[in-house]
């Protein structure tokens, strides 16, 4: 299995109701993915949980480089005419206090569609975070 380094990231969240939180994530595009994404998640302090998705899939190749998944396929003589919305990134954790939380991300196993009738089935990946105010 790979190591894999951590990815500075900056969050942006506006309170909602009950629990509820959304905003935009920037991740520092060296070691995670390029673009904003969006957060949508809930918090029952200490729990929380949200969803982040990212505007393009990215994937490592076996050469080291990160690619957004239609160049990759392009690079692999198939047609591709925009750019494919990554799968939605589940996390969940626990705050144990109010500035430090950590927990699980998830990507579910399953088929990404390019949107012509063609799909790409994605491998559950998983890992940790965590976070300091």
């Amino acid at each position: 299995m790979p190591v894999r380094v951590p990815v500075p990231f900056t969050l942006i969240l506006k309170q909602g109701w009950f629990g509820r939180f959304s905003g935009t994530v920037t991740e520092d595009a060296s070691r995670g993915m390029p673009g904003m994404g969006v957060i949508e998640g809930y918090i029952s302090y200490p729990r929380v949980e949200f969803y982040k998705k990212m505007p393009v899939s990215y994937m490592a190749t076996p050469d080291g480089r990160k690619v957004s998944l239609r160049d990759f396929l392009i690079e692999q003589g198939e047609v591709c005419d925009h750019d494919i919305p990554h799968r939605p990134i589940f996390y969940q954790g626990e705050f144990s206090d109010p500035h430090h939380a950590q927990g699980t991300w998830l990507i579910t196993a399953g088929p990404l569609s390019l949107g012509d009738g063609r799909v790409v089935n994605v491998a559950e990946t998983k890992g940790t975070w965590k976070i300091e105010t």
